[in-house]
């Protein structure tokens, strides 16, 4: 019991963890996850080419130290020329070609032929069908073992497989080229073991064709199973899959694990020869990933090139250009998005300057608008201060008289009371010395530029000239008593203590003096 309670416990903590891994990953098989692997693979793809070319040379340079003529020469030639038609076919035929020679020179005729086929094998896939057929024709096929046998039905097969692709406008050749096809199709087969790779992928096809899609499926069962897991089996895996797509009709998304995994085979085993990634381009065109679809089409055009499948490049490039053509019409509307971003960026990078520099100017508004409150707040202050202690001093001043006059007439002296009273003695003078010079200040403390601004609207010639240590004349004294509001001449004498007859004598001059019209004057000495 506890070991039950311990294996539930396990499995349950196994299920927990899978699914915070699934919550955070695709999950290991999926779709996602192998188109993922598979981008990743060919950006690495340089270290698998560098790897397969490291031990393609190892195994010509060890072919060297056979001896000619040997049965090891020749088996090693055409292991090495199988290597390379999934690599570089140019490379495989010259091996082939080796192949050949070392069969002549062991006089082995089946070994000969088994060369010269393979080479025509290779020839036909890259596209060279005259050439390959030139060379079956010169094979005498009465000569030929069954294995040999098996390979010329096998090459003619796909020599007219091959070639009636490409006569789709041609549908009257077409129908001859596929009828020869299933003749030399059908000739392989009655010679070849039920249960070979070969047989069993020629009868899931014939199976496909006819809408036997069970049948056609276990047959490709079969060929799984005999093959282990690896790279070994991205054929059967895109076989299965063009069941699915090709023959059932099925959507390109459906299934497309068996896809994505057979290319991802063929990626990390440096395999050249992919026929798979057409159907990946399609499907990441069908889920809208246009840049992964770009990817996937250079690299499969880089397979093609170094491979040297000239067949292959005509027939499967048409959806490459297409996939440029939109991958470019793309990337010109981003580049117009990212324009139009960057315009849009501009745009509010100056309209934000703008607003800052206002903010600027407006808080040094403000700052200013404060000091000048501070600084007005501060005169307030002192001349409430000097208005107090102004009052204070005559109040002052009137209580020692009083106290004066009360003494003196206590005494009896009246000649000094008379004295004291007496209005033909000047003893205010100098209290209104003292009242004009404190206006004076006053007025400029809060207008400091009264005199430039007064002396800018007369004339060059009447410009009033202040005398050493004095602030304000009579004239200026009059008009600055009018800009504070006041302009009956009769209450301006009684303020300044001069005679009316003064007064608009000094308002008279002035109006006389003017280099601006009077109600000009007016309005900029309020505005002063």
């Amino acid at each position: 019991m506890t070991g039950i309670c311990r294996t539930a416990l396990g499995a349950a903590t196994v299920i927990v963890a899978a699914l915070v891994v699934s919550c955070s990953r695709p999950e290991p098989g999926s779709a996602q996850f192998l188109m993922r692997e598979i981008l990743e693979k060919i950006d690495s793809s340089d270290i698998y080419i560098a790897r397969v070319e490291a031990q393609l040379e190892e195994s010509s340079s060890a072919l060297e130290q056979l001896p000619r003529g040997s049965l090891e020469r020749y088996d090693a030639c055409i292991e090495l020329a199988h290597d390379y038609s999934k690599f570089v076919c140019d490379s495989a035929i010259v091996y082939f070609n080796r192949a050949a020679e070392t069969a002549r020179e062991m006089g082995d005729e089946q070994l000969y032929y088994r060369a010269v086929l393979e080479k025509g094998a290779i020839l036909v896939h890259t596209g060279f069908f005259f050439a390959a057929n030139s060379i079956f024709q010169a094979i005498p096929r009465e000569k030929l073992d069954r294995e040999n046998l098996i390979r010329y039905y096998n090459n003619y097969k796909r020599l007219y497989h091959d070639s009636y692709l490409c006569l789709d406008t041609k549908p009257e050749i077409r129908a001859q080229f596929v009828a020869l096809y299933q003749q030399y199709r059908d000739s392989a087969l009655a010679l070849m073991p039920s249960d070979s790779n070969v047989s069993l992928r020629e009868h899931e096809r014939i199976c496909a064709r006819a809408g036997d899609y069970s049948e056609a499926l276990e047959y490709n069962y079969k060929r799984l199973e005999s093959i282990p897991p690896g790279p070994g089996r991205a054929g059967v895996l895109y076989d299965r899959y063009i069941i699915y797509h090709h023959y059932m009709g099925r959507p390109c998304e459906d299934h497309v694990e068996l896809l994505l995994q057979s290319a991802l085979y063929d990626v990390v085993s440096a395999n050249q020869d992919i026929a798979s990634f057409r159907y990946v381009e399609y499907y990441l065109i069908s889920i809208g990933e246009i840049k992964e679809a770009k990817k996937i089409s250079d690299y499969y055009y880089a397979t093609m090139v170094r491979l040297g499948s000239r067949s292959r490049l005509l027939l499967d490039t048409a959806p490459s250009r297409g996939i440029n053509e939109e991958y470019f019409h793309r990337l010109s509307r981003q580049n117009r998005e990212i324009q139009i971003g960057l315009l849009l960026i501009i745009l509010l990078s100056i309209l934000l300057i703008v607003i800052i520099v206002r903010q600027i100017q407006s808080r040094n508004k403000i700052v200013q608008l404060n000091k000048n409150l501070e600084r007005s707040g501060k005169m307030a202050n002192s001349y409430m201060l000097g208005f107090f202690q102004l009052y204070s001093s005559y109040i002052s001043r009137l209580l020692a008289m009083r106290s004066k006059i009360n003494t003196n007439v206590r005494k009896g002296n009246t000649k000094y009371v008379l004295n004291l009273t007496d209005p033909s003695k000047d003893v205010t003078s100098e209290e209104l010395r003292q009242m004009s010079q404190n206006f004076d200040k006053a007025f400029l403390d809060i207008f400091p530029n009264y005199v430039q601004d007064f002396n800018s609207m007369l004339k060059p010639e009447s410009v009033i000239i202040l005398k050493p240590g004095e602030l304000l004349n009579t004239e200026l004294r009059i008009f600055a008593v009018i800009k504070l509001g006041i302009t009956d001449s009769s209450k301006i004498s009684e303020l300044l203590h001069c005679s009316i007859k003064t007064v608009y004598n000094k308002r008279s001059e002035i109006n006389s003096k003017l280099a601006v019209p009077r109600d000009v004057f007016v309005k900029k000495l309020a505005e002063m």
